[in-house]
């Protein structure tokens, strides 16, 4: 190999090198990312078992149907109780402590999944005072 063509290889080899680790905290921030996206997912999917909960607690209480109201209720509050304890889970799941360890604890994301987290907390507890539900 001529000269000038080894210092081109070797340039772009150190070059790519020096970029290795901005390329690998990429991927670690869009791995963060993809990770707050599920947490969100779920938080979001516990909000709905509580509002299908609290539509079969409704339907039940109309007693219009005998022998399947109570099982209807008694679902519904499950459900409620169940979504409840949904967000507690990933808030406090091996996966929130890791991003937590890593520094993410102060980003602007991780701030919005905790505000989520306590939006869904305060409606979840909104239905489960509304039924009487007791936590199990």
């Amino acid at each position: 190999m001529n000269r000038p063509t080894l210092l081109l290889a070797l340039s772009l080899l150190l070059g790519i090198g020096a970029a290795a680790p901005a390329l690998r905290a990429q991927e670690t921030r869009a791995d963060n990312a993809m990770a707050l996206h599920h947490m969100h997912a779920v938080i979001n999917h516990a909000v709905e078992m509580a509002a299908e909960g609290s539509n079969l607690v409704m339907l039940g209480e109309m007693r219009m149907a005998p022998g399947t109201d109570e099982l209807a209720a008694e679902h519904g509050k499950g459900a409620i109780r169940e979504a409840k304890a949904l967000v507690k889970k990933v808030m406090e799941s091996k996966a929130m402590a890791e991003l937590h360890k890593q520094g993410q604890g102060e980003s602007r994301e991780m701030a919005y999944t905790h505000k989520l987290a306590e939006a869904a907390n305060a409606y979840i507890d909104l239905l489960a005072e509304m039924y009487s539900v007791n936590k199990k």
